[in-house]
């Protein structure tokens, strides 16, 4: 199994070049497709898509390209997120990534319809991946209307969408009774975890569909819940990295409502039940390698 290190050398430009592919294609007015891009490849750890190919590569499949297309949708969703959430009428940052946030160079209305249309554009990504396969490498169409609806529902109303509004009203406190459990479940669940969860969980389906290598019918599960446990366990080091600036914006992070010591007790109970979950896969799945997992893991903080 290759190490997360190469695994990422591999596969961040792969991902890149097949997201600027599309980005340009998207679009007949060249400069709107220019303000797309400029939206979606101005940096990012292409997270998201990645963990889709690990899970895929965990259980031996090969990544063609329909599926390396197919997963990297999700990161069109991500990327319209953190165009509106830079809006003024949200977080009104001028700057992401180190680079002018898309409102501030291109002005406020387009950002909002840059942001329309990689959302939108998603769903027609998803739809248009098999074009890229040989017959024997397509995806069933029942498993591309789960994937659309499984990314509609993880970034919409009960999904991402939701978790934002929830996280509006955490800034400034806008509301007066933020509790432990509204914080995790109501806000870092949906905002965060919902479209990890998403990547990991499509990561399984698309392994069974293409290799038939899930044998057991809980593994699905605990792909789903490694996700959503490391997106809150990287929403808490987020909070934990930024508990300076959320001070400075009155905004209650975890940290702020329980203290850092116990946020970052929280944490590391997350990583340990994701490691868990890995560890049940391995003692189900024979072709399961669970190193590229566990070293997404290590990528967040310091579980000490």
């Amino acid at each position: 199994m290759t190490n997360l290190k190469n695994f990422q050398a591999i596969w961040r430009p792969k991902i890149d070049q097949q997201l600027q592919t599309d980005l340009i294609a998207i679009s007949d007015d060249a400069e709107f497709a220019q303000m797309m891009c400029y939206a979606v490849l101005n940096g990012g750890k292409r997270l998201r898509p990645l963990l889709t190919l690990a899970v895929l590569s965990s259980f031996n499949v090969s990544v063609t390209p329909n599926l390396l297309k197919l997963a990297t949708a999700v990161e069109w969703v991500h990327s319209y997120s953190l165009v509106h959430d830079d809006l003024p009428a949200m977080d009104n940052d001028l700057w992401r990534r180190g680079q002018p946030s898309v409102h501030a160079k291109f002005g406020e209305s387009s950002a909002i319809l840059v942001g329309d249309a990689l959302l939108t554009g998603a769903f027609q990504v998803v739809s248009e991946a098999n074009a890229l396969a040989a017959n024997v490498q397509k995806v069933s169409d029942e498993q591309v209307i789960t994937i659309i609806r499984q990314l509609s529902r993880y970034a919409g109303a009960n999904g991402m969408v939701i978790g934002q509004i929830h996280d509006m009203q955490n800034h400034g406190h806008q509301k007066s009774d933020v509790t432990y459990d509204w914080l995790l479940n109501d806000v870092y669940a949906p905002k965060t975890a919902a479209l990890i969860s998403y990547a990991t969980d499509i990561g399984g389906k698309l392994s069974q569909e293409m290799a038939s290598t899930l044998v057991h019918p809980k593994t699905q599960y605990d792909l789903y819940q490694f996700g959503y446990d490391f997106g809150l366990a990287f929403q808490i080091q987020d909070d934990i990295d930024d508990f300076d600036q959320d001070n400075d914006e009155a905004v209650d992070s975890l940290p702020h409502l329980v203290g850092m010591a116990a946020a970052k007790r929280t944490r590391n109970d997350l990583l340990a039940d994701a490691r868990q979950r890995l560890t049940n896969i391995a003692q189900r799945e024979a072709s399961f390698d669970r190193q590229l997992l566990d070293e997404f893991l290590d990528l967040i903080g310091e579980s000490v």
